[in-house]
């Protein structure tokens, strides 16, 4: 078979597939003796989408560039995104200190200028190298096939096994690398979906988590000090991810359930459920609660040039910024798009 052609019918496959082999690149280099103390590859994930949208055409990666580009939202959103990592942070020290730790030495916050770099760095290579596989590829592309749930538990597995590396050769404990990730990862998809997809939140998330973890609280700690430190982000981040996942993040945040499904089919959100959900030559469109029917919709072009051909719309018309743009993808796959008839657009 082709592999252009297997990345356009298993797209979320081949998407985990390449984010590990570029994730791990590192170590693979590693074992045939290129380097040394090898870390996995933040920007493996962002590659491996750049690959999967290349491979579905012009207008997919059209798609995927416009949504990379869009960060808008609201203040409030991206002060939550920076601020609670550091609350947490915070909250963690105290706690850590009750447990018998030391609290961080003047000598120790000192070094507090050079965050704003360090954050820099890290949201360019973990936040949106990382991010904007994890979060503007994958999530919306699950959350369409599947339920919040399901999804979640996809791109969890994933992010677990994307920082096995890391667990295996103890640069990241165990309970971190799996329940921390597994929390760690629905809190960002409650993000991206109460947001209305903007992916951006997570990427900023992202980096301020390392930004105030890593790269200067954790640090400041040794041995068992350090390992509890651990113990309790994972905690921490369990305890969010079981607030956010049980409806009050949507009442801390004022957002409802119906009001974020509204939002995130917006084309304003770039993710397009409706577009997407939308067969060729048919004006309707598919709700959240009956996306389980869009296997049928799938399959109903028939035999393998249908079903291909059908994967390559519903690729480009997820990364479209709106109905034209979806329709050109259609248009591009293929499909008939009839002209639209002069005078004004009716109001929707």
């Amino acid at each position: 078979m082709n592999p252009i052609h297997h990345v356009r019918r298993h797209p979320m496959v081949s998407f985990a597939a390449l984010a590990c082999l570029f994730g791990w690149s590192n170590y693979i280099a590693a074992a045939f003796g290129l380097g040394s103390d090898p870390g996995n590859n933040p920007l493996g994930p962002l590659v491996a989408a750049l690959v999967v949208v290349t491979c579905q055409g012009r207008a997919v990666l059209s798609g995927y560039w416009k949504r990379l580009r869009s960060w808008r939202a609201s203040p409030g959103w991206y002060a939550l995104a920076l601020l609670v990592p550091l609350a947490v942070h915070l909250v963690i020290v105290a706690i850590n200190h009750g447990f018998g730790a030391p609290l961080p030495t003047a000598g120790q916050l000192s070094h507090w200028p050079e965050l704003p770099v360090i954050f820099v760095v890290n949201l360019v290579f973990i936040g949106i190298g990382e991010e904007a596989g994890w979060t503007a590829f994958a999530a919306p592309l699950l959350l369409h096939r599947h339920s919040l749930l399901r999804a979640w538990a996809i791109l969890a597995a994933l992010r677990i096994l994307w920082h096995l590396p890391l667990m295996i050769t103890g640069q990241s404990g165990w309970m971190m690398g799996i329940i921390g990730n597994a929390a760690f990862q629905m809190i960002l998809l409650q993000l991206f979906y109460l947001s209305g997809g903007r992916w951006s939140l997570a990427a900023v998330w992202h980096a301020s988590l390392n930004t105030f973890g890593g790269s200067f609280f954790t640090a400041m700690v040794i041995g068992a000090d350090h390992v509890r430190y651990g113990l309790l982000l994972s905690a921490s981040y369990t305890l969010l991810a079981i607030f956010a996942a049980s409806g009050h993040g949507r009442k801390f945040v004022g957002v409802s359930g119906a009001q974020a499904r509204t939002s995130l089919r917006s084309p304003r959100s770039r993710c397009d459920s409706a577009s997407l959900s939308r067969r060729p030559g048919d004006a309707r469109t598919w709700t959240p609660e009956s996306l389980d029917e869009l296997p049928a919709a799938t399959t109903s072009l028939g035999g393998h040039r249908g079903r291909a051909q059908q994967s390559k719309i519903t690729s480009a018309a997820m990364f479209s910024s709106g109905p034209d743009d979806a329709a050109t993808a259609r248009a591009g796959a293929g499909d008939k798009i009839e002209p639209r008839p002069a005078g004004p657009v009716p109001h929707r």
